[in-house]
């Protein structure tokens, strides 16, 4: 027998979300079980008012109708009922794609309090569809821009207020912008100030772009030939500048956002990700246990022992109870020997190749291991990091900096003898060609004595910075004589010890010092272009190797450092937001654009954003300047006495609680020195 029906709208307010569902009105008593669950029950179920938000279609497909009346709406799917006279069915149908699911059969009729256990059945069944609020898309469905935004805004005005967060207006603006930049494949420059929670801004869009797939097929043209599998799952890269940010992303954010958007099914899987660091900063399994055997120290002894257990940690940095010398003597080398014993049971080996799985989310790491990609990548070597489809370049007021440093390239005054010494060292099997390896090796070292000792007597002028004092370095005719013969000793060392077999066991060893020959090869030979080059004299102020000699650096930067970097990072179309508090010169970008080759790509491509902070500076802060400092200069002792003296009257006058700030090693140490030795009323600590 059919039934009379009759359709009405409800309109819901929840939370901020505007909710309007639609049934049909039955006869009673089953009217007033529908009713209810739109009206009273609603309010009692945790997660449904926030599905049952698509309105049922006027005119259901023909092929439908035999299955049932429909009920509802969640999750792409009509919830349809069959009176069969003994017992009802529950069928879901996606109104997509058609398909359905008997997803159960009752002897009554479907009531208020049973709506939860149906809607979530109907969210676990084969047909279901996405959530109104779910990201996470499957083969050939990916959200859309204006789903992802709905999205994003939902996050930020409803979601993360409940747990404590404060919807920020330059916050959500900022995620708004940088969600477009990602979906548009731009290149953003995004300056967020102080308080603006830049963090959450760019990790929320990045999140939903990339478990939506929004970017879809136009990641494959990202990386050449790369499959549509693969591209589904390449994951986001975020650079940053401080260890400390690394951290918090990795332990704090991540992990509390993840849990937050899984309690509201915007993703289904909890957030993966790793910090990415240089080898330098992990165990060598070989080099431990050797140092096991050789350590004196019976503490030492036991704390390395410690770590050679299977699950021991391998990352140095989170290792107390170890100095930084026995860290280096204990660290993964910069090239691992083919022959090493280890190499098959090798916990970094095994940690590098976890870390390259495609179930991981986000990829963490600083500015320079980042560019060592882009470089490798550029040279056509295996990347460090697997194929990415967005970055986030933080604190990217520091990116020139590191650019600088990896596109550079060094020659150390103390390297061609050590590679002579260990050249001594190597035991080859025919006399006469130890006998020529060394000749070369003197020579390679004599050569790179005589280069330095041009460059110091040419140099000119004198800058403290950092770390270093820097002189400038011209590179004349003999000094250019000198590099061209380092290089053709290098090259011709390499020719011998590759021909030549080792006595004994000392294969790794001369791995080693063909490795370290081919550096010095390469190096002497960029140097050889050094009319392309901006090139300076370094001297470290303080030696990483206790006891060592005074080292001196030829150090160089390539004068078209702006088009390498578009060239290799920039033009390749993946989406990259750079994001600082500052990036811009009241608000204009170029001075950024210019200097690190953004520019190149003219402007089509570019987003920029400025974003102001919350907190109010006129009512909150003090801006003091002294008038009786003296002029800026490192290297005058009466300026950093003066510098002390002007810090110790604030601090005082603050009662201890400040926090003094240097763009100097060298001025912080000398400042330091000074307070310490006058024995300021106060507790001080010094962070490097």
């Amino acid at each position: 027998m059919g039934r009379s029906k009759k359709r009405f709208t409800l309109t819901i307010h929840f939370d901020g979300f505007a909710t309007t569902a639609q049934a049909i009105n039955k006869p009673a008593p089953h009217h007033k079980t529908i009713k209810g669950i739109l009206t009273k029950g609603l309010f009692q179920v945790s997660n449904i008012q926030r599905e049952i938000l698509r309105t049922i279609p006027d005119h259901m497909p023909v092929e439908l109708s035999n299955k049932g009346e429909a009920l509802l709406t969640a999750y792409g799917c009509a919830l349809l009922e069959r009176d069969t006279g003994k017992s009802y069915i529950y069928t879901a149908v996606n109104l997509k794609t058609g398909k359905s699911e008997v997803l159960s059969r009752r002897k009554t009729p479907l009531t208020t309090s049973r709506v939860e256990a149906m809607v979530e059945k109907l969210r676990r069944s084969k047909v279901a569809g996405a959530g109104v609020l779910e990201a996470d898309s499957v083969f050939g469905d990916q959200l859309d821009f204006r789903k992802c935004k709905r999205i994003l805004t939902a996050v930020f005005n409803n979601i993360l207020p409940r747990h404590g967060y404060t919807a920020r207006g330059p916050q959500i603006s900022l995620a708004e912008h940088i969600l477009e930049a990602i979906s548009r494949r731009c290149i953003s420059l995004a300056e967020a100030e102080v308080g603006t929670g830049k963090t959450l801004a760019y990790l929320v869009p990045a999140i939903l772009a990339k478990r939506g797939r929004l970017n879809g097929y136009w990641n494959m043209s990202f990386y050449t030939g790369t499959p549509y599998v693969e591209m589904a799952h390449m994951p986001i890269v975020i650079a940053t500048s401080s260890i400390a940010l690394q951290k918090a992303i990795i332990t704090d954010y991540i992990p509390a956002l993840s849990a937050i958007l899984m309690r509201y099914r915007v993703i289904k899987t909890p957030l993966t990700a790793v910090i990415r660091k240089g080898r330098e900063h992990y165990i060598c399994k070989r080099k431990l246990k050797a140092q096991v055997l050789f350590e004196q120290s019976p503490k030492t002894k036991k704390t390395l022992a410690e770590l050679l257990k299977p699950d021991a940690e391998i990352d140095l940095a989170e290792i107390e109870g170890l100095t930084a010398y026995t860290k280096r003597k204990i660290s993964v080398p910069d090239r691992c020997d083919k022959h090493c014993s280890h190499r098959d049971d090798c916990p970094y080996l095994r940690f590098r190749e976890q870390v390259g799985s495609s179930a991981i989310d986000i990829q963490v790491c600083n500015h320079n291991y980042f560019l060592a990609d882009t470089l490798r990548r550029a040279d056509e070597q295996r990347p460090l990091i697997p194929n990415y489809q967005s970055v986030i370049i933080d604190e990217a007021h520091k990116f020139l900096q590191a650019a600088q440093s990896m596109y550079g390239v060094a020659l150390s005054s103390l390297t061609q003898p050590e590679v002579k010494d260990s050249i001594f060292e190597l035991n080859l099997k025919s006399g006469v060609a130890m006998k020529l390896a060394r000749k070369a090796a003197r020579k390679l070292s004599m050569e790179s004595t005589r280069l330095f000792r041009r460059l110091a007597g040419c140099a000119t002028g004198e800058d403290m910075e950092e770390e270093s004092n820097r002189l400038t370095a011209e590179i004349d005719a003999e000094a250019a004589r000198h590099l061209v013969n380092i290089r053709d000793l290098a090259d011709n060392l390499i020719e011998l010890l590759t021909s030549e077999p080792v006595a004994g066991n000392g294969n790794g060893r001369k791995a080693q010092i063909l490795w370290e020959l081919g550096q010095i090869r390469d190096q002497a030979t960029v140097f050889a272009r050094h009319s392309e080059l901006v090139c300076w004299l370094e001297t470290p102020t303080s030696s990483t190797n206790p006891g060592s000699a005074r080292e001196t650096r030829l150090c160089a930067i390539p004068k078209d450092l702006g088009k390498r970097l578009y060239d290799d990072l920039w033009s390749k179309g993946i989406p990259t937001i750079l994001t600082s508090g500052t990036l811009s010169a009241a608000g204009d970008f170029s001075h950024i654009k210019r200097s690190l080759g953004i520019a190149h790509g003219g402007q089509r491509h570019i987003m920029e954003a400025s974003k102001p902070s919350p907190f109010d500076y006129y009512e909150n802060a003090m801006l003091y300047i002294s008038e009786t400092m003296p002029f800026p200069d490192q290297r005058n002792k009466g300026y950093i006495a003066a510098v002390a003296d002007e810090i110790e009257k604030l601090v005082t006058a603050s009662l201890g609680h400040a926090a003094v700030l240097f763009t100097s090693y060298k001025a912080m140490d000398m400042v330091w020195e000074h307070l310490a030795a006058r024995g300021i009323p106060f507790p001080m600590c010094q962070i490097n």
